[in-house]
């Protein structure tokens, strides 16, 4: 992990609030995290980016993608989601 100032650590954080960020202050170093529970989306985030950041998505149409999930649900949920 990369060392920031705290400002320029909040505003990582602020980007990314899933992934910590350290700091320096003074003479320590500390992780700055978003808290479970609290909204840590921004408000700018569309599910699109959600679904770029998880899987590789591109090339399949929606009637793909949808029966792709449909077929998973069908065959019992995530434990049995086959691999794309």
């Amino acid at each position: 992990m990369q060392i920031r100032t705290l400002e320029e650590a909040v505003a990582e954080l602020k980007r990314d609030p899933a992934r910590p960020v350290q700091a320096r202050v003074d003479d320590l170093t500390v992780e700055l995290r978003a808290v479970a529970g609290e909204a840590t989306s921004s408000p700018q985030r569309s599910a699109a980016d959600v679904f770029a950041q998880i899987g590789p998505w591109e090339g399949e149409s929606l009637d793909e993608l949808l029966s792709f999930f449909s077929k998973a649900r069908r065959q019992g949920g995530s434990r049995n989601v086959p691999e794309l």
